[in-house]
This record gives C-alpha cells, structure tokens and sequence, in this order.
C-alpha cells in the first residue's frame, strides 16, 4: 500500500477516535459506537482499494449502512449544535471532519466496483 494510503488510514483514525470520545462526552454512547463503527468500515475499504483486492456484497451492505450511520450523525449532531451556541472553529473542525470522510467511500465504492468487474 502506498504511503498516501497510509497517512489517510490515519487521518481516518483520528476522526473516528474523535466521533467516539465527543459522542461519549455528549452522552451518546450508542451512536459513539456506530459512528466508529461506520469509520472503521470506511477504513477497511481503503485497504481492500490501495491492495487491489475488491470487495464483496457484504462489504457493499456494510458501506450502505456506514453512510447511512454517518449521515444520522452528522443530523443529530446539527440538532444538538442548535441550541447552544458553538464557536465557528469547532463547526468548522466538524464540517472538514465530515468532508474528509467522502474519499474514503468513494474508495469503498471503487473496491466494491473492481469486484464487480467494473
């Protein structure tokens, strides 16, 4: 794996392990897990991409569901910022956070797709 494939993997785990700890500082806990589960999901796509593996239609399912899980996040935590008033630097460290996960599903999609035949 390239080392490009790596800094990125790392990135993604810095911004699961943050997701993990707010959510449990917030009193989410349930969703905490979810949201580093959904990470680690992503995670796991960018491996099988820069390794040229491919992945299979369980994985396709868990992809599914991590986006699904991550978009609930992003809403709950939107809700959760609009009643009390949040510095614009922590809304903006939370938007890049969110932005930084679109490539790895994207590449979790193009692993999807290499096994596909595509």
């Amino acid at each position: 794996m390239p080392w490009y494939g790596w800094a990125y993997l790392g990135v993604l785990c810095m911004i699961g392990a943050a997701g993990f700890v707010a959510g449990l500082r917030a009193g989410r806990a349930r969703l905490a897990f979810l949201q580093l589960a959904a990470v680690s999901v992503l995670a796991w796509g960018v491996g099988l991409y820069f390794r040229g593996e491919g992945a299979g239609v369980a994985y396709g399912l868990a992809l599914l569901c991590a986006i699904a899980v991550l978009a609930r996040t992003s809403f709950a935590d939107a809700r959760a910022d609009a009643g009390a008033p949040v510095a614009p630097a922590a809304r903006l460290a939370a938007a890049l956070g969110q932005l930084l996960l679109v490539p790895g599903a994207l590449l979790g999609v193009l692993a999807f797709w290499q096994q596909r035949g595509g």
